[in-house]
């Protein structure tokens, strides 16, 4: 518990501070930066070895996945994942990936680490109208929006995603076979990439310590990010990105959430670890790795 608990506190105020007056702010997404004070997070080397992305890991064939082989037959809800580098691989709740026997969604935020076991991955079926017989081969996908993620991380529950995902679609007007969530983004000519650049290089010319961020559209908070160290902030940027370009939508205008409100939300689950734990028990999740939190998720109300 001791152990549990000076963790929990290295994502609270005392050791956070929020950037209010220098957003990163590009089109429709603005960003607050949350630093950590004393310039890291973590200091015990527990990622010993290194850090590599789920996505570059799996094109680089550093990651194998496959479907389960239970004497029953593939279990929808775990896919057998091993790790052939000599890096520890940091896979997000909600990334994505298309093909097998249907497209699926991590169920949590975890590491891989450097060793050829099998690791079991729990997973959500985003592509309810598909289980083929002969599965296809795993491509990566990129990541879940802020609304689906919000159901991967708070309800926890499959039928909550497939529910998110029926509206989505119908908000779209997309009707597939499959009713298949990656069809929402066969189109990526709305993404401004300028932007994306732009974030990319704010992220590589910093020289601070981040420990995540405040993501911000309109009006609305889509979420807020924090990590365990530095080092799995920078690593999980781009995978942070790709969801916000999938969760601001045409009708959202530029970010005008003021500083008060923002605070408000993070007053919430920031000041205590008592009331941390509360916050995320309804409206987040905290994910941990080896007694360490390795990733923070909170979502609004």
């Amino acid at each position: 518990m001791f152990i549990e608990s000076q963790v929990f506190a290295q994502l609270t105020y005392e050791h956070l501070a929020v950037e209010y007056d220098s957003p990163w702010t590009c089109g429709k997404l603005k960003l607050i930066p949350v630093r950590y004070k004393d310039n890291g997070g973590a200091k015990d080397n527990f990622l010993n070895g290194g850090l590599m992305s789920f996505e570059d890991a799996l094109k680089q064939g550093k990651i194998s996945v496959k479907e389960t082989s239970m004497p029953g037959g593939s279990d929808v809800s775990l896919l057998e994942v091993k790790n052939h580098s000599n890096k520890n691989i940091l896979v997000h709740s909600g990334e994505m990936l298309a093909g097998g026997k249907q497209d699926r969604a991590f169920a949590t935020t975890t590491i891989i680490p450097p060793s050829d076991v099998e690791n079991f991955l729990s997973v959500f079926c985003v592509e309810k109208g598909r289980w083929e017989g002969k599965p296809r081969r795993f491509r990566y996908s990129g990541s879940a929006d802020a609304s689906l993620r919000k159901q991967i991380d708070v309800t926890k529950q499959q039928n909550k995603v497939w529910k998110e995902i029926d509206e989505h679609l119908a908000s779209e007007g997309i009707q597939n076979a499959t009713w298949d969530y990656l069809d929402l983004f066969r189109d990526t000519s709305y993404i401004d990439t300028s932007c994306m650049n732009f974030f990319r290089r704010k992220m590589l010319q910093s020289d601070s310590a981040y420990a995540g961020f405040v993501a911000i559209t309109d009006n609305r908070i889509l979420d807020c990010q924090l990590f365990g160290s530095n080092e799995l902030c920078v690593a999980s940027f781009d995978v942070m990105l790709k969801s916000y370009a999938r969760s601001i939508m045409s009708k959202d205008g530029v970010p005008q959430v003021s500083n008060e409100y923002v605070k408000n939300f993070l007053d919430k689950f920031l000041k205590t670890e008592e009331q941390q734990k509360k916050f995320l028990a309804t409206h987040g999740s905290l994910y941990m790795y080896q007694n360490h939190v390795i990733h923070l998720t909170a979502y609004d109300e």
